[in-house]
């Protein structure tokens, strides 16, 4: 009978030991963390922290191969980089990358999408890196969920601004 109760209780204490340990490898949300696709949700309040990899730069074919319905426009600028910050100190894991360009398409062009997308005048972009907010053009922008939808990709997640006035196109991208 002794040895029945000595058994119980060691079955116990490894059951105890056991959840313990497993609870222990629940990683936990890192602290201030804000999801990569709160960038592009048109409600969201804050923004992660754009880090500049790469830009500003004028050539065309790292635009054409993110956003194909750019292809024929001219570059005023470009430039890429990574989401977030690497302040927590905490060892790095995969990235969540952004792409931001502003292109010439033509008033006519961009007559043309706003039409085909019922664009609506919509506030100036929050987001664009430093880097290319010289090239935002001022004045009215044109924005819809639907020409945001004809330039995404299943890789990357647009927001997208016209300018009716300049025939200008600013792109903002998040890598999905």
């Amino acid at each position: 009978m002794t040895r029945n109760r000595w058994r119980s209780w060691w079955v116990l204490v490894a059951a105890v030991v056991g959840c313990a340990g497993l609870l222990g490898c629940v990683p936990s949300a890192p602290a201030g963390r804000v999801p990569a696709s709160s960038s592009v949700h048109p409600s969201s309040t804050s923004q992660p922290t754009k880090t500049l990899t790469t830009g500003p730069r004028r050539d065309i074919e790292p635009v054409a191969a993110r956003f194909p319905a750019l292809a024929d426009a001219t570059v005023d600028g470009w430039a890429a980089g990574t989401l977030g910050t690497s302040a927590t100190g905490r060892v790095p894991g995969p990235s969540a990358y952004w792409f931001d360009a502003v292109m010439n398409a033509g008033a006519d062009q961009v007559a043309r999408w706003a039409a085909e997308y019922e664009a609506k005048p919509v506030p100036e972009p929050l987001s664009p890196v430093n880097a290319l907010r010289e090239f935002v053009p001022p004045g009215e922008l044109l924005g819809s969920p639907e020409l945001d939808r004809a330039f995404s990709s299943a890789q990357w997640q647009a927001r997208v601004y016209l300018s009716p006035a300049s025939g200008r196109v600013v792109v903002l991208g998040v890598d999905d």
